[in-house]
């Protein structure tokens, strides 16, 4: 058994020259297009009203949690909202992604 922990595996061997790495699979498809903005923290998600396109750094919404706290969830790019992955008011967890952008 502790072989198994301990053994190390062989570095990959080099590509032949002239052979490229293959391209990912979501390069140059809509997948380059979207955004996924996450919950900076643990609590109840409030998306402001009237967000439509966003700056890169705009407030989209807050997560609210105990003692008042808020913590604001901005836009990480200029994009146009395409649509919430909670409801407003749902318990989210840190890194849960709130909302879906499509970059413009």
């Amino acid at each position: 058994m502790t072989d198994l922990l301990t053994r190390t595996l062989p570095a990959p061997a080099a590509p032949p020259p002239g052979v490229t790495e293959p391209a990912s699979s979501v390069s140059g498809s809509l997948f380059d297009d979207l955004v996924v903005i996450v919950a900076p923290s643990t609590g109840r998600f409030r998306p402001l009203a009237d967000v439509d396109a966003v700056e890169a750094g705009a407030l989209v919404g807050h997560v609210t949690g105990g003692r008042g706290r808020a913590d604001e969830v901005r836009s990480p790019v200029r994009a146009v909202l395409r649509d919430l992955l909670v409801r407003p008011g749902q318990l989210v967890a840190r890194g849960q992604g709130l909302a879906w952008l499509g970059r413009t």
